[in-house]
């Protein structure tokens, strides 16, 4: 197989994910990030037994850093509980058990050390070279015969043989990919934070309950980051300075069972992060001539499945074994057609759930809550089986 370069769109998880893998298989690759650095990128990732094994795949001394510096669910002293918003226990993950059940852990990793391990990946010798670019936006990709190029905002460009579009949310390559298909907002708003580990659930807990949803996982022996989904009408919660923003977070859900507004009050305003919710439609398609879309570019998701960068590193692992073992052309036709059915499938299931979770109805929040607790003593569930079970 001849070398090949791969120009890559985008320095978050999936980006600078590809770069390593492409590494590791003996690939060239540049990355053109339009931020300065990568600063405050969010609070923590959780990465489930089929993230874990896409890293495991990407590179195995990746995987095994990761696992060093989070905090894997076989540490985890009790099972995680999921709780009704009152404190009532609706089911408990087994999350001691997933290596055994599942091939992997789960494990708790700040997203600002998961992006660290990732740019030591691709520095240094290696068996290719990778040259991350910073204050590079990318404005236009285009592709002819063989070649592909990016021009970026200040008017250089650079050719390669394929480009791939992992360029979040408001992805340019997937207008130029997939048509106009703009994000779509799901109605609620993400804030995180990082805070001090509480007195009670002090390794992860979950809360459901009247229009939102509260997440939190241990990512060393101290401390654990933590999502609140809150609903509210699009850009109201980012516009807010984010002291307004804590103390509306405590006003609004500070009625809730221990130990949620405990969590919220020991978080720094600078360790906290607050955005709105996206996904879009299933695309299409996810490749046209040599270009081609992963992670977010290709299938934003909401939180609330908790699979946002599982789902990119699921891709790059999937896009970079191919592209090791096929030409481009077959590579990418069959990354498209596997890739997309299982994507697509997940952030439909993920809409359906964040209905359910996000409901102010009385009514519907009893079946909810009724249908969570049915599934205590599954072992088949849908999180559980068809998301933990995949391997790359």
């Amino acid at each position: 197989m001849k070398s090949i370069k791969v120009l890559i769109v985008g320095g978050g998880i999936g980006g600078l994910a590809l770069a390593a893998a492409l590494r590791e298989r003996a690939i060239s690759s540049e990355v053109f990030e339009r931020a300065r650095g990568f600063g405050n990128t969010g609070s923590g990732v959780e990465l489930t037994p089929n993230g874990v094994k896409s890293v495991d795949r990407i590179s195995p001394r990746l995987g095994e850093a990761v696992r060093k510096s989070g905090w894997s669910s076989d540490r985890h002293a009790q099972d995680m509980p999921i709780m009704s918003w009152d404190g009532k226990l609706l089911k408990s993950r087994e999350v001691g058990n997933f290596p055994a059940k599942w091939g992997a852990p789960m494990i708790g990793i700040l997203r600002a050390d998961l992006h660290r391990l990732l740019a030591e990946a691709v520095t240094g010798p290696g068996p290719a070279q990778v040259t991350v670019h910073h204050e590079a936006a990318v404005v236009e990709a285009s592709s002819s015969g063989g070649t592909a190029t990016v021009r970026l905002a200040d008017g250089r460009t650079a050719t390669g043989d394929l480009v791939v579009g992992a360029d979040g949310v408001r992805s340019t390559l997937r207008t130029l990919v997939a048509g106009d298909v703009p994000p779509r907002y799901l109605g609620f708003t993400s804030v995180r934070g990082i805070s001090k580990r509480p007195a009670q659930h002090g390794d992860g807990f979950v809360f459901v309950g009247p229009g939102g949803h509260f997440f939190a996982e241990a990512f060393d022996d101290t401390r654990l980051f933590w999502t609140a989904t809150v609903n509210a009408p699009e850009h109201s919660w980012p516009d807010k300075p984010l002291g307004h923003a804590k103390a509306d977070l405590l006003e609004l859900w500070g009625g809730w069972s221990s130990p949620l507004a405990e969590t919220v009050a020991s978080c720094a305003l600078e360790d906290m992060v607050v955005t709105d919710v996206h996904d879009c439609p299933p695309l299409k398609r996810w490749h046209t001539g040599r270009l081609v879309l992963l992670g977010d570019a290709a299938h934003p998701i909401g939180p609330v499945l908790g699979q946002g960068a599982n789902m990119a590193l699921e891709d790059v692992a999937s896009l970079a074994c191919l592209l090791a073992e096929h030409d481009i052309p077959t590579a990418l036709r069959q990354y498209g057609r596997v890739r997309s059915r299982r994507a697509n499938k997940i952030v439909q299931h993920s809409r359906l759930i964040a209905r359910l979770g996000h409901t102010t109805n009385p009514l519907v929040g009893r079946v909810r809550d009724a249908l969570i607790k049915s599934m205590k003593r599954r072992e088949d569930t849908y999180r559980d089986k068809e998301l933990f079970s995949y391997s790359p």
